[in-house]
């Protein structure tokens, strides 16, 4: 089984990481762990750069996590929006599961509720999907 892992290092990407090893150990055969870098109109080359370098720290770290146990692949992405970047990715790779967080890293989306990156890929994924949310 291949599961794609939006990862962006919330709390709740974290679990859906946790949940999908927990329950799906014995069917992975392979995990590819995703970073979408939201690239901005003004963002410099510099800028983004930095950023693509920053989301393969953490993804880095992460994979230290999971590589001894499983086949994994680290893939940064920069676009202008994340819901799109996702599911272009997992249209492409054909996975037969996206694992991601119900909420991003932003602050400012209110705790209860769907994050909208989340509600768009749900909407229209080519896959099945796991929404995780940190209790």
């Amino acid at each position: 089984m291949k599961v794609v892992v939006a990862y962006d290092g919330s709390n709740d990407a974290k679990e859906g990481l946790k949940m999908a090893l927990n329950f799906l150990k014995e069917a992975i055969d392979e995990i590819i762990l995703l970073n979408v870098v939201r690239k901005r109109e003004d963002m410099t080359k510099e800028e983004e750069t930095k950023a693509v370098e920053k989301a393969k720290n953490l993804l880095d770290e992460v994979a230290k996590e999971v590589t001894n146990s499983y086949k994994v692949r680290k893939e940064v992405v920069v676009d202008f929006s994340v819901a799109e970047a996702i599911l272009n990715f997992v249209e492409k790779e054909e996975p037969d599961l996206l694992v991601m967080g119900a909420r991003g890293v932003r602050p400012d989306i209110i705790r209860y509720t769907l994050g909208s990156t989340a509600a768009k890929v749900v909407n229209f994924a080519p896959c099945s999907i796991y929404i995780a949310k940190k209790k």
